[in-house]
Protein backbone atom coordinates (compact mmCIF):
# COMPACT_ATOMS: atom_id res chain seq x y z
CA UNK A 1 0.00 0.00 0.00
CA UNK A 2 2.86 2.40 1.21
CA UNK A 3 4.19 1.94 -2.53
CA UNK A 4 0.71 2.73 -4.47
CA UNK A 5 0.97 6.19 -2.10
CA UNK A 6 4.43 7.06 -2.95
CA UNK A 7 3.17 6.76 -6.93
CA UNK A 8 -0.02 9.30 -6.25
CA UNK A 9 2.13 11.40 -4.60
CA UNK A 10 5.11 11.06 -7.11
CA UNK A 11 1.98 11.53 -9.97
CA UNK A 12 0.13 14.51 -8.44
CA UNK A 13 3.86 16.68 -7.87
CA UNK A 14 4.51 15.81 -11.82
CA UNK A 15 0.96 17.11 -12.35
CA UNK A 16 1.24 20.30 -11.14
CA UNK A 17 5.12 20.83 -11.73
CA UNK A 18 4.43 20.18 -15.19
CA UNK A 19 1.09 22.85 -15.26
CA UNK A 20 3.81 25.47 -13.66
CA UNK A 21 6.91 24.94 -15.88
CA UNK A 22 5.57 26.19 -18.91
CA UNK A 23 4.99 29.40 -16.54
CA UNK A 24 7.99 30.59 -16.49
CA UNK A 25 8.57 30.80 -19.37
CA UNK A 26 6.09 34.19 -19.78
CA UNK A 27 8.41 36.95 -20.49
CA UNK A 28 8.02 40.33 -18.20
CA UNK A 29 7.95 43.01 -20.45
CA UNK A 30 4.93 44.75 -20.87
CA UNK A 31 5.24 48.56 -20.72
CA UNK A 32 2.42 49.09 -18.03
CA UNK A 33 1.28 46.76 -14.89
CA UNK A 34 -2.09 46.39 -16.68
CA UNK A 35 -1.44 44.80 -19.59
CA UNK A 36 1.02 42.54 -18.00
CA UNK A 37 -1.48 41.07 -15.61
CA UNK A 38 -4.11 40.67 -19.00
CA UNK A 39 -0.64 38.30 -20.93
CA UNK A 40 -0.22 36.68 -17.31
CA UNK A 41 -3.48 35.46 -16.62
CA UNK A 42 -4.38 34.86 -20.40
CA UNK A 43 -0.99 33.00 -21.09
CA UNK A 44 -1.62 31.10 -17.51
CA UNK A 45 -5.25 29.82 -18.80
CA UNK A 46 -3.72 28.22 -21.81
CA UNK A 47 -0.10 26.91 -21.12
CA UNK A 48 -1.75 25.61 -17.47
CA UNK A 49 -5.01 24.83 -19.00
CA UNK A 50 -3.50 23.02 -22.29
CA UNK A 51 -1.26 20.97 -19.64
CA UNK A 52 -3.80 20.15 -17.39
CA UNK A 53 -5.79 18.56 -20.61
CA UNK A 54 -3.01 16.75 -21.65
CA UNK A 55 -3.20 15.13 -18.41
CA UNK A 56 -6.68 14.56 -17.95
CA UNK A 57 -6.40 12.85 -21.19
CA UNK A 58 -3.33 10.01 -19.89
CA UNK A 59 -5.73 10.07 -16.81
CA UNK A 60 -9.10 8.74 -18.65
CA UNK A 61 -7.77 6.44 -20.63
CA UNK A 62 -7.44 3.19 -18.39
CA UNK A 63 -4.41 2.08 -20.29
CA UNK A 64 -2.17 4.75 -19.54
CA UNK A 65 -1.65 5.90 -15.91
CA UNK A 66 -3.16 3.08 -14.25
CA UNK A 67 -0.64 0.57 -15.70
CA UNK A 68 1.67 2.35 -12.86
CA UNK A 69 -1.34 3.05 -10.29
CA UNK A 70 -3.89 0.37 -10.18
CA UNK A 71 -5.88 2.17 -8.02
CA UNK A 72 -8.14 2.95 -11.36
CA UNK A 73 -11.31 4.32 -9.13
CA UNK A 74 -8.69 6.87 -7.59
CA UNK A 75 -7.34 8.14 -11.10
CA UNK A 76 -10.74 8.13 -12.15
CA UNK A 77 -11.22 10.78 -9.72
CA UNK A 78 -8.39 12.53 -10.07
CA UNK A 79 -9.37 13.25 -13.89
CA UNK A 80 -12.97 14.13 -12.79
CA UNK A 81 -11.09 16.59 -9.82
CA UNK A 82 -9.00 18.04 -12.92
CA UNK A 83 -12.07 19.05 -15.16
CA UNK A 84 -13.24 22.15 -13.14
CA UNK A 85 -9.86 23.78 -13.12
CA UNK A 86 -9.27 23.22 -17.02
CA UNK A 87 -12.48 24.88 -17.24
CA UNK A 88 -11.50 27.99 -15.09
CA UNK A 89 -7.70 28.22 -16.70
CA UNK A 90 -9.26 28.02 -20.36
CA UNK A 91 -11.65 31.12 -19.84
CA UNK A 92 -9.13 32.92 -18.99
CA UNK A 93 -7.59 32.66 -21.46
CA UNK A 94 -9.90 34.17 -24.78
CA UNK A 95 -11.11 36.71 -22.09
CA UNK A 96 -7.93 38.19 -21.07
CA UNK A 97 -6.41 37.66 -24.43
CA UNK A 98 -8.86 39.58 -25.76
CA UNK A 99 -8.58 42.82 -23.30
CA UNK A 100 -4.57 42.60 -23.77
CA UNK A 101 -5.26 42.52 -27.92
CA UNK A 102 -7.93 45.48 -27.37
CA UNK A 103 -5.45 47.14 -25.04
CA UNK A 104 -2.24 46.82 -26.80
CA UNK A 105 -3.13 46.76 -30.18
CA UNK A 106 -6.80 48.29 -30.54
CA UNK A 107 -7.78 44.98 -32.23
CA UNK A 108 -10.64 42.82 -31.94
CA UNK A 109 -9.82 39.00 -31.98
CA UNK A 110 -13.46 38.41 -32.27
CA UNK A 111 -14.07 40.45 -35.50
CA UNK A 112 -13.04 38.32 -37.77
CA UNK A 113 -13.58 40.52 -41.26
CA UNK A 114 -10.91 38.54 -43.56
CA UNK A 115 -9.51 35.14 -43.02
CA UNK A 116 -5.55 35.88 -42.61
CA UNK A 117 -3.83 33.25 -41.77
CA UNK A 118 -3.96 34.11 -38.37
CA UNK A 119 -7.75 34.29 -38.00
CA UNK A 120 -7.77 30.62 -39.48
CA UNK A 121 -6.15 29.59 -35.83
CA UNK A 122 -7.82 31.90 -33.90
CA UNK A 123 -11.22 30.37 -35.59
CA UNK A 124 -9.73 26.91 -34.50
CA UNK A 125 -9.28 28.39 -30.85
CA UNK A 126 -12.97 29.25 -30.48
CA UNK A 127 -13.84 25.47 -31.57
CA UNK A 128 -11.95 24.09 -29.31
CA UNK A 129 -13.60 26.49 -27.03
CA UNK A 130 -17.02 25.20 -27.93
CA UNK A 131 -15.87 21.26 -27.93
CA UNK A 132 -14.66 21.85 -23.99
CA UNK A 133 -18.26 23.66 -23.26
CA UNK A 134 -19.68 20.45 -24.90
CA UNK A 135 -17.71 18.07 -22.94
CA UNK A 136 -18.10 19.96 -19.65
CA UNK A 137 -21.96 20.02 -20.13
CA UNK A 138 -22.44 16.32 -20.79
CA UNK A 139 -20.03 15.53 -18.16
CA UNK A 140 -21.55 17.34 -15.51
CA UNK A 141 -25.13 16.37 -16.74
CA UNK A 142 -23.58 12.60 -17.20
CA UNK A 143 -26.95 11.13 -15.58
CA UNK A 144 -29.47 12.85 -17.68
CA UNK A 145 -28.50 10.78 -20.36
CA UNK A 146 -30.56 7.72 -20.31
CA UNK A 147 -27.72 6.22 -23.58
CA UNK A 148 -24.42 5.47 -22.40
CA UNK A 149 -23.13 5.53 -25.55
CA UNK A 150 -24.49 9.26 -26.61
CA UNK A 151 -22.75 10.48 -23.36
CA UNK A 152 -19.44 8.24 -24.33
CA UNK A 153 -19.53 9.81 -27.96
CA UNK A 154 -19.80 13.16 -26.94
CA UNK A 155 -17.03 13.02 -24.23
CA UNK A 156 -14.84 11.44 -27.10
CA UNK A 157 -14.82 14.34 -28.82
CA UNK A 158 -11.64 15.62 -26.17
CA UNK A 159 -9.59 13.54 -28.36
CA UNK A 160 -10.36 16.12 -31.83
CA UNK A 161 -10.00 18.71 -28.79
CA UNK A 162 -6.69 18.37 -27.67
CA UNK A 163 -4.89 18.27 -31.17
CA UNK A 164 -6.41 21.55 -32.14
CA UNK A 165 -5.32 23.12 -29.12
CA UNK A 166 -1.70 22.44 -30.03
CA UNK A 167 -2.03 23.29 -33.81
CA UNK A 168 -4.01 26.61 -32.34
CA UNK A 169 -0.83 27.11 -30.17
CA UNK A 170 2.37 26.30 -32.37
CA UNK A 171 1.51 29.31 -35.11
CA UNK A 172 0.32 32.07 -33.06
CA UNK A 173 1.67 31.49 -29.23
CA UNK A 174 4.68 33.91 -28.91
CA UNK A 175 5.97 32.32 -25.76
CA UNK A 176 6.00 29.04 -27.51
CA UNK A 177 7.58 30.57 -31.00
CA UNK A 178 10.09 32.88 -29.55
CA UNK A 179 11.23 30.96 -26.30
CA UNK A 180 13.12 27.55 -25.19
CA UNK A 181 9.19 26.75 -24.21
CA UNK A 182 8.82 25.25 -27.73
CA UNK A 183 10.58 22.05 -27.36
CA UNK A 184 8.96 21.28 -24.49
CA UNK A 185 5.68 21.75 -26.15
CA UNK A 186 6.93 19.68 -29.28
CA UNK A 187 7.86 17.38 -26.82
CA UNK A 188 4.19 17.59 -24.92
CA UNK A 189 2.88 16.80 -28.77
CA UNK A 190 5.29 14.07 -29.17
CA UNK A 191 3.55 11.99 -26.55
CA UNK A 192 0.04 12.95 -27.81
CA UNK A 193 0.66 11.52 -30.72
CA UNK A 194 2.35 8.16 -29.26
CA UNK A 195 -0.69 8.18 -26.75
CA UNK A 196 -3.33 8.30 -29.70
CA UNK A 197 -1.68 5.64 -31.89
CA UNK A 198 -1.38 3.02 -28.66
CA UNK A 199 -5.13 4.17 -27.37
CA UNK A 200 -5.82 2.70 -31.31
CA UNK A 201 -4.01 -0.44 -31.30
CA UNK A 202 -5.65 -1.09 -27.46
CA UNK A 203 -9.01 -0.97 -29.36
CA UNK A 204 -7.95 -3.44 -31.89
CA UNK A 205 -6.66 -5.97 -29.58
CA UNK A 206 -3.54 -4.77 -29.52
CA UNK A 207 -1.36 -4.92 -25.55
CA UNK A 208 -4.83 -7.01 -24.08
CA UNK A 209 -5.10 -10.34 -23.39
CA UNK A 210 -7.07 -12.63 -25.63
CA UNK A 211 -9.15 -15.57 -23.75
CA UNK A 212 -11.55 -17.95 -24.93
CA UNK A 213 -14.49 -18.88 -23.47
CA UNK A 214 -14.66 -22.35 -21.95
CA UNK A 215 -17.28 -22.59 -19.79
CA UNK A 216 -20.94 -20.44 -19.30
CA UNK A 217 -23.36 -20.98 -16.27
CA UNK A 218 -26.48 -19.67 -14.84
CA UNK A 219 -26.07 -18.56 -11.29
CA UNK A 220 -28.99 -16.69 -10.58
CA UNK A 221 -31.63 -15.41 -12.45
CA UNK A 222 -30.58 -12.89 -14.87
CA UNK A 223 -26.68 -13.81 -13.48
CA UNK A 224 -24.09 -16.03 -15.54
CA UNK A 225 -20.74 -17.19 -14.67
CA UNK A 226 -18.26 -16.80 -17.55
CA UNK A 227 -14.87 -19.12 -17.28
CA UNK A 228 -12.45 -18.22 -19.55
CA UNK A 229 -8.58 -19.59 -20.58
CA UNK A 230 -6.24 -17.39 -21.71
CA UNK A 231 -5.02 -17.37 -25.10
CA UNK A 232 -2.03 -14.57 -25.00
CA UNK A 233 -1.11 -14.23 -21.44
CA UNK A 234 -2.09 -14.85 -17.72
CA UNK A 235 -4.12 -11.69 -16.43
CA UNK A 236 -3.05 -12.96 -12.86
CA UNK A 237 -5.36 -10.81 -10.93
CA UNK A 238 -5.08 -10.10 -7.10
CA UNK A 239 -7.96 -10.82 -4.36
CA UNK A 240 -10.47 -8.27 -4.84
CA UNK A 241 -9.61 -6.52 -8.48
CA UNK A 242 -11.74 -6.07 -11.84
CA UNK A 243 -11.09 -6.42 -15.19
CA UNK A 244 -12.76 -4.90 -18.65
CA UNK A 245 -14.06 -7.29 -20.33
CA UNK A 246 -14.66 -6.73 -24.18
CA UNK A 247 -16.54 -9.12 -26.56
CA UNK A 248 -14.44 -9.37 -29.51
CA UNK A 249 -12.55 -5.86 -31.32
CA UNK A 250 -16.28 -4.30 -32.17
CA UNK A 251 -17.89 -4.80 -28.31
CA UNK A 252 -17.51 -2.43 -25.56
CA UNK A 253 -15.17 -2.74 -22.43
CA UNK A 254 -17.03 -2.96 -19.03
CA UNK A 255 -15.81 -3.32 -15.34
CA UNK A 256 -15.69 -7.29 -13.66
CA UNK A 257 -14.60 -8.24 -10.47
CA UNK A 258 -12.72 -11.72 -11.34
CA UNK A 259 -14.98 -13.79 -9.02
CA UNK A 260 -12.80 -16.96 -9.22
CA UNK A 261 -9.10 -17.45 -10.42
CA UNK A 262 -7.26 -20.30 -11.56
CA UNK A 263 -2.98 -19.69 -10.37
CA UNK A 264 -1.95 -22.50 -11.94
CA UNK A 265 -3.94 -22.35 -15.44
CA UNK A 266 -4.81 -18.55 -15.15
CA UNK A 267 -8.63 -19.26 -16.27
CA UNK A 268 -10.55 -16.46 -14.61
CA UNK A 269 -14.47 -16.07 -14.09
CA UNK A 270 -16.43 -13.44 -14.11
CA UNK A 271 -19.91 -13.24 -13.11
CA UNK A 272 -21.98 -10.57 -14.74
CA UNK A 273 -25.81 -9.67 -14.18
CA UNK A 274 -28.23 -8.44 -16.86
CA UNK A 275 -28.31 -4.81 -15.58
CA UNK A 276 -28.34 -3.16 -19.42
CA UNK A 277 -27.50 -3.17 -22.96
CA UNK A 278 -23.98 -5.07 -22.81
CA UNK A 279 -24.86 -7.32 -19.67
CA UNK A 280 -27.61 -8.02 -21.00
CA UNK A 281 -25.98 -9.38 -24.06
CA UNK A 282 -23.50 -11.02 -22.09
CA UNK A 283 -25.76 -13.51 -21.33
CA UNK A 284 -26.03 -15.23 -24.27
CA UNK A 285 -22.23 -15.53 -24.79
CA UNK A 286 -21.09 -18.96 -26.09
CA UNK A 287 -18.12 -21.27 -25.17
CA UNK A 288 -15.15 -21.04 -27.70
CA UNK A 289 -15.86 -17.43 -28.40
CA UNK A 290 -12.76 -15.34 -27.48
CA UNK A 291 -12.85 -11.98 -24.98
CA UNK A 292 -10.10 -9.16 -24.80
CA UNK A 293 -9.16 -8.58 -21.04
CA UNK A 294 -7.67 -5.22 -19.71
CA UNK A 295 -6.51 -5.40 -16.04
CA UNK A 296 -6.77 -6.49 -13.49
CA UNK A 297 -7.36 -3.08 -11.73
CA UNK A 298 -8.34 -1.89 -8.25
CA UNK A 299 -7.15 -2.19 -4.17
CA UNK A 300 -10.55 -2.99 -2.87
CA UNK A 301 -9.91 -5.77 -0.60
CA UNK A 302 -6.33 -5.17 0.04
CA UNK A 303 -7.37 -3.24 3.41
CA UNK A 304 -8.40 -6.79 4.36
CA UNK A 305 -5.18 -8.30 4.26
CA UNK A 306 -3.23 -5.58 5.38
CA UNK A 307 -4.14 -5.67 9.41
CA UNK A 308 -5.34 -7.98 12.11
CA UNK A 309 -8.97 -6.17 12.46
CA UNK A 310 -11.94 -8.24 12.20
CA UNK A 311 -13.87 -8.27 8.88
CA UNK A 312 -17.37 -6.55 8.27
CA UNK A 313 -17.95 -7.48 4.55
CA UNK A 314 -21.53 -6.11 3.10
CA UNK A 315 -22.77 -7.01 -0.12
CA UNK A 316 -25.97 -6.35 -2.48
CA UNK A 317 -27.05 -8.53 -5.13
CA UNK A 318 -23.92 -8.89 -7.61
CA UNK A 319 -21.66 -6.83 -4.75
CA UNK A 320 -20.89 -10.30 -3.71
CA UNK A 321 -18.38 -10.99 -6.41
CA UNK A 322 -15.32 -9.57 -4.67
CA UNK A 323 -15.84 -11.42 -1.63
CA UNK A 324 -15.70 -14.83 -3.47
CA UNK A 325 -11.81 -15.04 -4.15
CA UNK A 326 -11.33 -13.38 -0.41
CA UNK A 327 -13.73 -16.11 1.40
CA UNK A 328 -10.46 -18.45 0.00
CA UNK A 329 -7.70 -16.17 0.91
CA UNK A 330 -9.02 -15.54 4.29
CA UNK A 331 -8.90 -19.22 5.16
CA UNK A 332 -5.88 -19.39 5.40
CA UNK A 333 -5.65 -16.77 8.76
CA UNK A 334 -7.00 -18.66 11.72
CA UNK A 335 -8.39 -16.50 14.04
CA UNK A 336 -9.90 -13.45 12.32
CA UNK A 337 -13.11 -12.83 13.21
CA UNK A 338 -15.28 -12.52 9.62
CA UNK A 339 -18.73 -11.44 8.98
CA UNK A 340 -20.94 -11.15 5.91
CA UNK A 341 -23.91 -9.37 5.92
CA UNK A 342 -25.36 -10.21 1.93
CA UNK A 343 -28.72 -8.53 0.15
CA UNK A 344 -31.20 -9.52 -1.57
CA UNK A 345 -34.68 -9.29 -2.47
CA UNK A 346 -35.88 -12.88 -2.75
CA UNK A 347 -33.61 -16.44 -2.04
CA UNK A 348 -33.60 -17.53 -5.74
CA UNK A 349 -31.82 -14.20 -6.27
CA UNK A 350 -29.08 -15.22 -3.78
CA UNK A 351 -25.52 -15.92 -6.06
CA UNK A 352 -23.34 -18.42 -5.12
CA UNK A 353 -25.78 -19.05 -2.27
CA UNK A 354 -24.23 -22.90 -1.81
CA UNK A 355 -20.40 -21.92 -2.00
CA UNK A 356 -21.26 -19.28 0.51
CA UNK A 357 -23.51 -21.38 3.19
CA UNK A 358 -20.22 -23.69 3.05
CA UNK A 359 -18.09 -21.29 4.34
CA UNK A 360 -16.88 -22.15 7.93
CA UNK A 361 -15.08 -19.44 8.84
CA UNK A 362 -17.22 -16.75 8.45
CA UNK A 363 -20.69 -15.85 10.10
CA UNK A 364 -22.95 -15.63 6.63
CA UNK A 365 -26.14 -13.38 7.35
CA UNK A 366 -28.71 -13.70 4.40
CA UNK A 367 -31.32 -10.17 4.31
CA UNK A 368 -34.00 -10.44 2.36
CA UNK A 369 -35.35 -7.47 0.77
CA UNK A 370 -38.95 -8.80 -0.52
CA UNK A 371 -39.37 -12.05 0.32
CA UNK A 372 -42.11 -12.16 3.47
CA UNK A 373 -41.80 -15.98 3.77
CA UNK A 374 -38.13 -15.88 4.14
CA UNK A 375 -37.26 -17.18 7.94
CA UNK A 376 -33.94 -15.05 8.66
CA UNK A 377 -33.13 -11.29 8.45
CA UNK A 378 -35.80 -9.01 6.30
CA UNK A 379 -35.65 -5.77 4.67
CA UNK A 380 -32.55 -4.05 4.61
CA UNK A 381 -28.78 -4.51 5.97
CA UNK A 382 -28.74 -1.31 8.37
CA UNK A 383 -25.76 -0.88 11.20
CA UNK A 384 -28.64 -1.68 13.86
CA UNK A 385 -28.39 -5.20 12.39
CA UNK A 386 -25.05 -5.43 11.81
CA UNK A 387 -24.42 -4.54 15.67
CA UNK A 388 -26.99 -7.61 16.72
CA UNK A 389 -24.45 -10.35 15.15
CA UNK A 390 -20.65 -8.99 16.11
CA UNK A 391 -19.00 -9.11 19.49
CA UNK A 392 -17.30 -6.26 19.63
CA UNK A 393 -17.69 -2.07 19.00
CA UNK A 394 -17.84 -1.39 15.92
CA UNK A 395 -14.56 0.81 15.73
CA UNK A 396 -13.00 -2.72 16.36
CA UNK A 397 -13.53 -3.91 12.63
CA UNK A 398 -12.75 -3.02 9.36
CA UNK A 399 -15.62 -2.43 7.10
CA UNK A 400 -15.72 -3.79 3.00
CA UNK A 401 -18.73 -2.67 1.05
CA UNK A 402 -19.47 -3.21 -2.28
CA UNK A 403 -23.33 -3.49 -3.73
CA UNK A 404 -25.82 -0.85 -5.40
CA UNK A 405 -24.43 2.84 -4.75
CA UNK A 406 -27.52 3.40 -2.74
CA UNK A 407 -27.26 0.93 0.17
CA UNK A 408 -23.35 1.75 -0.70
CA UNK A 409 -24.21 5.36 0.31
CA UNK A 410 -26.35 4.58 3.30
CA UNK A 411 -24.44 2.71 4.89
CA UNK A 412 -21.18 4.60 4.73
CA UNK A 413 -22.91 7.40 6.50
CA UNK A 414 -24.40 5.22 9.25
CA UNK A 415 -21.06 4.15 9.92
CA UNK A 416 -19.14 7.95 9.72
CA UNK A 417 -22.67 8.64 12.62
CA UNK A 418 -21.19 6.07 14.57
CA UNK A 419 -17.91 7.64 14.44
CA UNK A 420 -16.20 5.17 12.44
CA UNK A 421 -12.86 6.11 10.88
CA UNK A 422 -13.21 6.58 7.15
CA UNK A 423 -9.55 4.40 6.87
CA UNK A 424 -11.72 1.88 8.09
CA UNK A 425 -14.55 2.11 4.88
CA UNK A 426 -13.56 0.53 2.04
CA UNK A 427 -16.12 0.14 -0.73
CA UNK A 428 -16.70 -0.41 -4.69
CA UNK A 429 -20.16 0.84 -6.10
CA UNK A 430 -21.61 -1.31 -8.56
CA UNK A 431 -23.50 0.74 -11.47
CA UNK A 432 -23.53 0.88 -15.03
Amino acid sequence: MLIFRLRKIFLLALIVGSAIIPLTFIRIDEPTPRLLLFKMLAKTGSLAGAVLMFWQMLLGFRGAVSRLIPDLIWVLGLHKKIGPWITVLVILHPIFITLYYLDKHETNLFAITQFSSFDIFVVLGIISLVLLFLVVVSSLYRLSFKNYTTWFSIHLTSYILLPFVFIHSFPIGMTINETALGYLWRGFAAILIIFYLFRMAVRLGMFVKKHQVTKVTKEAPDVTRITMRPKSGKVNPKTGQFVFLRRGITGSARPFTVSHYNRQTGEISVTVKALGKITTALQEVRSGETMFIEGPYGIFTHAALQNNRPLVMIAGGIGITPFIRLFDELAYEPGIELHLFYGNKYTHEIIYREEIDNVEHVNVVHVMSHDSDYPGEKGFITVDMIKKYLNRELKEYEFLICGPPVMTTKIIESLLLENISADQIHYERFSY
